[in-house]
């Protein structure tokens, strides 16, 4: 996999991240409803390293605790999912370079 891919996946794991995050916050306070956050979980095999998304339990209990875990975990994953991009703007900004350079 190459660069541009591995950021490609990486920030749409941001992205199912804060959606999931979002929920608990919205649905924090509802009877019954069971907080959850996800990890990234190396697979290595033959071909490489893969990444997979992972459910896990929060480590917080009640309302207040699983609102107080999902907004700073989605503070945490914003700027993750921001460093992603300018990673991503780099690499395309050399892609550009060496494709310059080439024409000459």
């Amino acid at each position: 996999m190459d660069a541009l891919g591995l950021m490609e996946g990486a920030m749409r794991f941001a992205q199912f991240r804060e959606a999931m995050l979002s929920s608990d916050a919205a649905n924090a306070s509802s009877a019954g409803f069971e907080a959850k956050d996800v990890a990234l979980v190396p697979r290595v095999s033959a071909a490489g390293v893969r990444f997979a998304a992972a459910l896990r339990g929060l480590p917080a209990s009640g309302p207040v605790a699983s609102i107080e875990y999902a907004m700073g975990a989605i503070a945490k994953n914003a700027v993750w999912y921001r460093s992603l991009t300018q990673q991503t703007r780099a690499i395309l900004r050399e892609y550009k370079t060496v494709a310059e350079e080439a024409r000459r």
